[in-house]
């Protein structure tokens, strides 16, 4: 969270209320850099080893709380560099965060309902996952 007082970003507020990249329901886990994992260790984040033998972050994030992101200044550099179609619009100007957020509590509704999958592909998903 932020301190009080100051200002968030837009994207920021959206990310931190959305939480999907997170939660399972666009990817399965994150890739990391080696120095990420110690530091997601010491902040008490699970790894998990893929048969490859490499270490992932899964999804669901242990550090999801609700929609926010408990490490959000800290989180591995796949998560700080992933931008879903959703935050890039946002970006762009091309939607507003009311509009930007109406659609992430739509997307929430479609997922309780078992009816996202390819609202979610549009969305969200983007051009880069975290895959």
């Amino acid at each position: 969270m932020t301190t009080p007082g100051t200002a968030e970003s837009p994207l920021s507020t959206l990310c931190r209320g959305c939480g999907l990249c997170c939660d399972g329901s666009l990817f399965t886990h994150v890739g990391l850099e080696a120095d990420e994992l110690e530091r997601l260790r010491a902040l008490g984040i699970p790894t998990q080893q893929r048969r490859s033998g490499t270490e992932v972050l899964p999804q669901r994030c242990a550090a999801l709380k609700g929609r926010d992101c408990q490490i959000y200044k800290d989180r591995p550099s796949s998560c700080a560099s992933y931008q879903c179609l959703l935050a890039d619009s946002l970006v762009e100007g091309r939607v507003t965060l009311e509009e930007a957020q109406a659609v992430v509590r739509k997307a929430q509704r479609l997922i309780a309902d078992g009816h996202a999958r390819r609202f979610l592909r549009q969305r969200f998903r983007g051009r880069k996952g975290l895959d």
